[in-house]
């Protein structure tokens, strides 16, 4: 199977909100490209440990790049899509570019190879590439192995950052996690990582369970993590401590009477993956269900959201 590779470079400004229109027209995710990102000091900030490529990131603005395979990309798709980012107020129509090309499936792990590096996501959290070697630098330093795959989910994004500075926070190695819309594996790693014994992985694309299930395999976890295709929590019977979701704010709205359902007293949901322009009606619907709001944390146009079920 091929995949088009669809690059939009856009301002500052609307990046979170085309990210979620690629991902509701079915992306498998998306990768960003910062033109900021060369003024970072990045060992300071986020302990990274590789130097940035100029010539990788547009001149201005924001590069991102989304993923379709031959199946789904159209040039109706395509339409869609570039109506749907001109409607956008803030855009600015003088950084504005869209560029697609092919690429064959077997060249992916090279795509990725170009600009995944190891880098310290979180306080705890290092993502290391499955290609790469990694010395680590501390005995409090927890090391994910990983490798994206088509499911994405490199942790190297402010919506999965949030989650796992999350995870650190609230998960406890007593606790039981499921963690929904799994991807990549990352957030169920973590919570291993963290001393968690009981950990469910559900996602509705089985690439990504297949996936996730390889990465659990690289950090030696497989034997401790179900990993099984599913939608969202509406088939869930099981009880948990933990609700980790990193998806579209559209479909954390329809699943969080499901999530107060699935969590024991005092278990909390962790929610990402949501834009600043949606996250206050997230929000009031999550304490409308009856959720107390324990943290809301923003970066970069992204929140994340920790709600805490405080009766049944």
């Amino acid at each position: 199977m091929n995949w088009t590779e669809v690059s939009i470079t856009v301002n500052h400004d609307v990046t979170a909100l085309v990210s979620d229109i690629l991902e509701n027209y079915g992306s498998n995710g998306v990768v960003l490209e910062d033109s900021h990102d060369l003024n970072h000091d990045f060992e300071d900030k986020y302990g990274e440990i590789y130097d940035l490529k100029a010539e990788a990131y547009p001149e201005q603005g924001v590069r991102i790049k989304a993923y379709f395979n031959d199946l789904k990309y159209s040039p109706t798709l395509k339409d869609n899509i570039v109506n749907d980012i001109q409607l956008l107020q803030g855009l600015d129509s003088q950084v504005f570019k869209y560029e697609e090309q092919t690429i064959q499936e077997q060249d992916w792990e090279n795509e990725w190879k170009n600009y995944f590096h190891p880098f310290r996501a979180s306080k705890r959290f290092t993502i290391v590439p499955s290609w790469e070697e990694y010395n680590q630098e501390d005995d409090s330093e927890l090391c994910i192995e990983l490798d994206p795959g088509m499911a994405f989910g490199t942790g190297d994004h402010p919506t999965k950052n949030m989650c796992l500075k999350a995870i650190e926070t609230y998960v406890k190695p007593t606790d039981s996690v499921i963690d929904v819309g799994t991807g990549s594996g990352i957030l169920s790693i973590a919570s291993h990582l963290l001393g968690v014994q009981r950990i469910k992985a559900i996602d509705l694309d089985e690439m990504a369970v297949r996936v996730a299930v390889d990465n659990f395999e690289k950090n030696n976890c497989a034997h401790a993590i179900e990993a099984i295709p599913g939608n969202l929590l509406t088939e869930e019977t099981e009880k948990f401590d933990i609700v980790i979701a990193n998806i579209l704010a559209h479909i954390i709205d329809e699943m969080i009477e499901d999530a107060y359902n699935t969590l024991n007293n005092q278990g909390y949901f962790i929610t990402s993956g949501i834009i600043e322009e949606k996250y206050e009606a997230i929000i009031e619907h999550m304490k409308r269900v009856g959720f107390k709001i324990i943290s809301v944390n923003h970066d970069n146009s992204w929140v994340c959201i920790v709600g805490q079920k405080v009766s049944d």
